[in-house]
């Protein structure tokens, strides 16, 4: 099965997967750099609705997202492309950030290296909240090292040329786990415990995530930071990452903190009140200055 999508203008996959192969990846995400006449690739495998999908995505010449599919007639196949145009973001629009971005003297120079690129969403709400209960209070790298345990011990799997993927494990499986099990994969007692507590009431339906896509911001915060284990960074962290959203980020993020403070701010780390007040003047494209933040600091750029 091959299918097109259409993201608006600019987005280069050539670009993305030749700087976010170079990220700390738990497993999921498989980003593969345009070698010599091959093009580059997005691989990832989905559980939709019980039916393992492995999805390879690459770019035509006229931008359009070309997805071939294994099985190559999937049995939920709308359920699928819904998925997936949702994870790709298509309707992001990055003109209004780059006209803002190309008067600023910080962001003029990398925008040449990261032109076109965007991040993707996360398939599913319940994965974004995972990502950030594991991310929570320890460094990028050892959460997203936890997480890759997490999956190897609970996901899906599918082999597929040789080799094997893995799809994000479901509330179901996390639901069932026992708080040794976890503690068995890195994570601390108590971090193991909002993971268990959460998955089970998102499999047991006590709480709906899907009816936070269409809420304000406001609505989202405070309905996530209702549930055991969530602070306002986890839900503007899922606000961002998960919904999409542009025009909020996650200012009691350190790492957001430092960069913001740095080279738009006083030149040290500042409070995310101050955060806040700085990224006043970005609008609803707050979400995009920060990302090209922490892109170009990840790259080495700044």
């Amino acid at each position: 099965m091959k299918f097109d999508l259409q993201p608006q203008s600019p987005y280069n996959l050539s670009r993305c997967a030749l700087i976010f192969s170079q990220f700390p990846l738990d497993g999921t995400d498989v980003w593969i750099p345009a070698r010599e006449i091959l093009p580059a690739q997005y691989r990832r495998l989905y559980a939709v609705e019980n039916e393992l999908i492995l999805a390879i995505v690459e770019q035509g010449n006229d931008s359009r997202l070309i997805v071939r599919t294994h099985p190559s007639h999937p049995k939920k196949l709308a359920s699928f492309q819904s998925m997936i145009a949702w994870q790709f973001h298509l309707d992001a629009p990055l003109e209004a950030f780059y006209k803002k971005a190309r008067k600023h003297p910080f962001f003029q120079p990398i925008l040449k290296t990261l032109y076109g690129v965007k991040p993707l969403r996360t398939p599913t709400l319940f994965e974004m909240a995972i990502i950030a209960i594991t991310e929570q209070q320890i460094s990028y790298p050892l959460a997203v090292k936890m997480r890759a345990r997490l999956i190897e011990a609970l996901g899906e799997k599918m082999v597929f040329e040789g080799k094997t993927y893995r799809a994000f494990p479901t509330a179901q499986s996390i639901a069932e786990c026992r708080v040794d099990d976890l503690r068995a994969l890195s994570f601390s007692g108590r971090k193991a415990e909002y993971l268990i507590d959460f998955s089970r009431k998102i499999a047991d339906g006590s709480f709906k995530l899907d009816d936070l896509r269409d809420r304000e911001n406001e609505e989202v915060i405070a309905a996530i930071t209702s549930l055991r284990g969530f602070g306002r960074w986890s839900a503007e962290y899922l606000l961002t990452r998960g919904l999409g959203r542009s025009d909020v980020f996650a200012a009691d993020d350190l790492v957001v903190q430092r960069l913001v403070g740095k080279y738009l701010g006083p030149g040290h780390r500042v409070t995310a009140q101050e955060c806040r007040k700085i990224m006043d003047e970005w609008g609803n494209v707050k979400r995009w200055a920060v990302f090209y933040f922490l892109c170009a600091s990840r790259l080495k750029l700044i």
